[in-house]
């Protein structure tokens, strides 16, 4: 199973954000894990890459690295506008 963690530049973001949108994220990412990372709410015409953003909560978006060999997920960036 894959687990998730933040890269320095992910926590520095996360880090000024609202209690909540860390709730979403942390929530988020464990389902991201939980299913296959790559696939995770793949669109059927979009190329498999190991590089992904996607939107999370009302008003993120998270990119994350799969690194398939040691079953990681890395965040590198969090973006909120909301």
């Amino acid at each position: 199973m894959f687990r998730w963690e933040l890269e320095d530049l992910a926590r520095e973001q996360l880090a000024g954000m609202p209690p909540r949108v860390q709730l979403d994220l942390s929530d988020f990412m464990d389902a991201v894990v939980i299913a296959a990372p790559a696939e995770y709410q793949r669109r059927p015409d979009e190329p498999e890459r190991p590089l992904r953003t996607l939107p999370f909560g009302q008003a993120g978006l998270v990119t994350f690295l799969v690194y398939e060999p040691d079953d990681l997920v890395l965040v590198t960036r969090v973006i909120w506008i909301g």
